[in-house]
């Protein structure tokens, strides 16, 4: 856990958990972790079974649910889950819902098949969905990104409006692989997916592992990998991308900018 004592430091602490609650997840790698009031839901992943009886845990990859209590002294617990729970998973996306009491997992792999299905956990009711959107998905992927724009509302007449936009990743229908530097919509008011037509600016070079955070209207992309090109260039960037979202409101034909950051040097999208 991380904690601040003086203005611009940092100091990291391990958090020592309480007597009562569960076991902890096993080792693992790949899975999302997803703050949702004072708890945080942990799912999937890709690591080891846990130990018993002095016998070595085996590879395995997850769809436990879990639940960190953030207060301290903080405890876990092994979620028993309802409904639709998403098959095993990892390097899927987890993203806050408008309501707050939702998560929204999108994509992932198991053992070289992606997917990009949509799955809704509430909170309140520890209950998984399936959700049968509208439109046409992005194509099978993971290693991409999920992050929740909010709209406000345009006149007294309508209403604000959120929409999750889905960036590029690694993954492709069937058995084709390849990287992404798409934009793919998920209208929530609607639960229908766009995959947007109209972009303006130069777009990012393909890639995964990357990764976006939201500053208004603003999504801040840095980084990532693709593919490489020969020994010289391993394909991992260490550029920075901004899409700039504000006129994708509407539900058709909706727009979006790359706009290069103050400062940007085209060379720093080279491979390094």
């Amino acid at each position: 856990m991380a904690s601040a004592k003086r203005l611009g430091e940092v100091q990291w602490t391990k958090v020592e958990l309480g007597a009562k609650g569960d076991a902890p997840p096993s080792p693992r790698s790949g899975h999302t972790i997803t703050v949702v009031g004072d708890r945080a839901v942990v799912f999937g992943g890709c690591g080891i079974t846990p130990t018993i009886n002095g016998v070595a845990g085996e590879p395995a990859i997850f769809n436990e649910t879990y639940f960190l209590k953030l207060a301290e002294p903080m405890t876990w617990e092994l979620v028993d889950v309802m409904g639709d729970v998403p098959s095993p998973r990892w390097r899927h996306t987890a993203t806050l819902l408008p309501d707050h009491a939702s998560v929204l997992v999108f994509g992932g792999l198991e053992k070289g098949r992606r997917f990009n299905d949509t799955h809704v956990f509430s909170m309140p009711d520890r209950e998984w969905n399936i959700k049968e959107c509208a439109g046409s998905p992005p194509h099978p992927r993971s290693h991409h990104t999920a992050s929740l724009v909010d709209f406000e509302a345009e006149d007294e007449l309508s209403l604000p409006i959120s929409k999750v936009f889905v960036i590029g990743g690694y993954g492709g229908p069937g058995t084709t692989r390849d990287f992404f530097m798409d934009v793919n919509i998920l209208e929530l008011d609607v639960w229908s997916w766009t995959k947007v037509q109209y972009m303006k600016g130069p777009a990012p070079k393909p890639r995964s592992d990357h990764c976006v955070c939201v500053s208004g209207k603003k999504l801040i992309l840095s980084g990532g990998r693709g593919w490489a090109q020969g020994k010289t260039h391993s394909g991992f960037f260490n550029d920075v991308h901004v899409l700039d979202v504000s006129a994708a409101r509407a539900a058709t034909n909706p727009t979006v900018e790359w706009v290069a950051p103050e400062g940007y040097n085209p060379d720093d999208e080279k491979p390094v």
